[in-house]
């Protein structure tokens, strides 16, 4: 069983967008097996994929926002930035062996991407969608 789920309730109908949220979604789940797994290697590979996937990610929805002058896009980046920079902390600090992942991190991250998908990015595809965009 998979650690989170992606379903239709979770397209925001923008297809780089839906097709970026299904990757982050195969990336955690791929992380959550290495840490039930233990295997510290795996966790620093993935957590090094989920920070350029991210950075792909927002990159591209932070454009189309900028584009087409999403009224949200100030609060949406600020939420952005925030979540990366606590992954890339989490992930400088299993390098340095200083903390390891733990179930309360993927947790947080979980519940990150569900409450952002619901209250932010829903939002910006309706926006995007009535730009034309899919």
């Amino acid at each position: 069983m998979n650690f989170i789920e992606f379903s239709e309730n979770d397209l925001v109908h923008v297809n780089s967008i839906d097709y970026q949220h299904k990757k982050f979604v195969e990336i955690l789940n791929k992380l959550f097996y290495s840490f039930n797994e233990k295997d510290k290697e795996k966790i620093i590979t993935y957590l090094d994929e989920l920070i350029e996937h991210l950075e792909i990610h927002f990159e591209n929805e932070e454009n189309l926002m900028k584009m087409y002058n999403y009224p949200g896009y100030i609060s949406h980046k600020l939420e952005h930035d925030r979540i990366y920079k606590k992954i890339l902390s989490t992930a400088e600090k299993n390098k340095s062996g200083e903390l390891d992942l733990s179930v309360d991190d993927l947790n947080s991250l979980k519940r990150w991407f569900y409450n952002h998908l619901d209250l932010n990015d829903k939002k910006c595809g309706e926006y995007l969608a009535e730009k034309g965009i899919s």
